[in-house]
């Protein structure tokens, strides 16, 4: 009885030494090959965003340098308007608060819409940037083998052969060495948001 009972394991042991490899384990998982890329860097070194920048700053300049303008006449509209408190009878005084109060309610709106336009249109920009970044990141790390890319923000230490920062940015100044910026103007009439009320 002992004698068959160790024959009949020896002959579950000897099945499971033949068994398919597909039973006895799964299937491996590739090896991770991993590479860094360091997304501020990508876009400080990027042409395109530094034409963006220039871009904006001209825009900036030209609309503080309007408002600036703008601003001071009101200054001086409101200077005036208080020396004429005592020079006017009250009725034609307060007309001439509301119209003023109008004409300053005007200057915040617009203001704040020109930013607004501003603003949409540097979104617009860089995000052509990205568009082209992130398909950059497929083809670098197809490129490399790499089945994770990750921000180098995120990684404490890492070693340098795993950094390819380098050849994103080359890759996306060839690719996207500039991006025309939109006209803030033009491009925010478009959206509901620019309409006056």
């Amino acid at each position: 009885m002992r004698m068959k009972f160790l024959a009949c394991i020896g002959a579950v042991l000897a099945s499971l030494a033949i068994a398919p490899a597909s039973l006895a384990a799964p299937a491996a998982k590739p090896e991770p090959v991993i590479r860094v890329v360091d997304i501020q860097e990508v876009m400080e070194k990027s042409t395109a965003v530094q034409g963006i920048r220039r871009e904006l700053d001209t825009y900036r300049k030209a609309y503080d340098d309007e408002f600036a303008a703008k601003e001071k006449a009101l200054k001086d509209e409101e200077r005036e308007l208080v020396r004429q408190q005592t020079l006017v009878d009250a009725p034609t005084y307060r007309e001439k608060v509301q119209v003023f109060q109008s004409k300053f309610a005007t200057f915040q709106h617009d203001l704040k819409t020109r930013q607004q336009q501003l603003q949409g249109a540097y979104a617009a920009a860089l995000g052509e940037v990205s568009q082209q970044v992130q398909k950059i990141w497929g083809a670098v790390a197809e490129a490399e083998g790499a089945t994770v890319l990750l921000p180098r923000g995120q990684v404490l230490l890492f070693h340098p052969s795993y950094d390819v920062t380098p050849d994103v940015i080359d890759r996306l100044n060839k690719s996207l060495p500039s991006v025309k910026f939109p006209n803030p103007t033009a491009a925010s009439s478009k959206t509901p948001a620019a309409k006056k009320p």
